[in-house]
């Protein structure tokens, strides 16, 4: 039995999210990384294309959970007082 939120969404919900993100974390730059030594192994550039794939599988990683973060707030925060906008006259 899992205890619901106001919104309806599980405890159970939130731990699936919370492991979705810890997988795409390691799971993004290790894909990449071992593409990366695949290709090395192919064109004899060890290990220049395993770290830059790596690097870039982290970056884009971060930043994809970034911009998702940004618009769970937004939505979040729709129609709170904090985000009104006061149109004063001049």
């Amino acid at each position: 039995m899992f205890v619901r939120g106001s919104r309806g969404r599980g405890a159970e919900q939130s731990y699936d999210d919370a492991f979705v993100q810890a997988a795409e974390f390691v799971l993004g730059p290790v894909i990449l990384g071992l593409i990366g030594w695949f290709l090395d192994g192919l064109l004899g550039t060890a290990p220049l294309l395993l770290v830059v794939l790596g690097v870039v599988g982290f970056v884009g990683t971060g930043v994809a959970h970034y911009y998702r973060y940004m618009d769970r707030v937004a939505r979040h925060d729709e129609g709170k007082p904090w985000t009104r906008r006061t149109h004063r006259a001049p």
